[in-house]
């Protein structure tokens, strides 16, 4: 297990939830199935997207075991255990592989702003205490924290710190740690995956995937095969729907999307709240355009 290479298309997955604010676990069930059947290769649980923050110990465990039961074999499971608590996320990062988990993602921890000797012995202390593969998530828009190339080189040569979620949206940046670090770096901003891709990025954490799962992973594909007019039409094709799940905080317009193609409610927890109205009418409008638009570029989409 501790040998699987983190690539390709992972969806950061929403947690939908019925209107006590509990977890819905039959659009979480229906969600999980369309994501097998879009043919991504993993699930990250109780990430930015899945409203970690909100979610309690044993919410976050649950969400893991019934993605792993639901999910075929072929569809790996990745948790959000980080923190900025280190003895708190190794007992999450135990429970959550104990749960089902095949890897971690482990945040940079917010708030704290770790000097990089503090960064490593966080990392180092979490990868102890497991024996999965963790992917660095550096996200500098949540954590305030921005990490050199050089820095993060560092933290990747902690063992099983094999791949990381590079979310800086910086694509200079990012090439930079393509070309300084081990790992596999792996895009956490839609906008630019397909440019990521050039730069030697090995795949993405997804938000658009909840939606459009098949047309990320045809998108990853074409690159691949060096199909780049294909590649570059499915990206203007989901460029809009990318734009527009990104009109408020994520994963509010998502929670509307998700509404709007019958996989859960428009149902946040606090602080987060549902899109205004005339966003998610928006978002409707846009989200229904690119599908059409996808369903004409993959015949077997949607």
């Amino acid at each position: 297990m501790s040998q699987q290479v983190i690539e390709g298309v992972w969806t950061a997955i929403a947690t939908p939830f019925v209107e006590s604010g509990a977890i819905d676990w039959t659009s979480f069930e229906k969600h999980l199935t369309q994501q097998a059947l879009g043919g991504v290769s993993g699930i990250v649980i109780s990430g930015t997207t899945g409203e970690a923050p909100t979610l309690t110990v044993q919410e976050k465990i649950s969400l893991v075991r019934k993605a792993r039961a639901i999910s075929p074999p072929s569809v790996r499971i990745m948790a959000g255990s980080g923190g900025n608590n280190t003895a708190q996320s190794i007992e999450l990062s135990k429970l959550c592989v104990d749960a089902g988990a095949d890897s971690l993602l482990i945040v940079t921890p917010p708030y704290n702003k770790p000097s990089l000797a503090g960064l490593k012995l966080h990392f180092q202390m979490i990868a102890d205490a497991v024996t999965v593969p963790l992917c660095l998530y550096h996200v500098p828009g949540r954590t305030g924290q921005s990490l050199t190339p050089g820095a993060i080189a560092t933290l990747t040569t902690i063992p099983r710190v094999t791949a990381v979620k590079e979310a800086s949206g910086d694509l200079a940046l990012f090439g930079r740690v393509v070309c300084s670090s081990k790992a596999n770096i792996l895009s956490g901003d839609d906008p630019t995956y397909l440019a990521s891709l050039a730069t030697g990025g090995k795949g993405v954490i997804s938000v658009v995937s909840n939606i459009f799962p098949e047309a990320m992973v045809e998108l990853t594909k074409a690159f691949a095969a060096k199909q780049n007019d294909r590649a570059l039409a499915i990206h203007k094709a989901l460029l809009p729907a990318i734009d527009i799940l990104f009109c408020e905080s994520n994963p509010g317009p998502l929670k509307a999307a998700l509404d709007i193609f019958g996989l859960g409610r428009n149902i946040l927890r606090p602080p987060l709240a549902p899109v205004t109205v005339e966003n998610y009418d928006s978002i409707k409008s846009t989200l229904r355009a690119a599908k059409s638009e996808l369903d004409n570029l993959l015949p077997r989409h949607g």
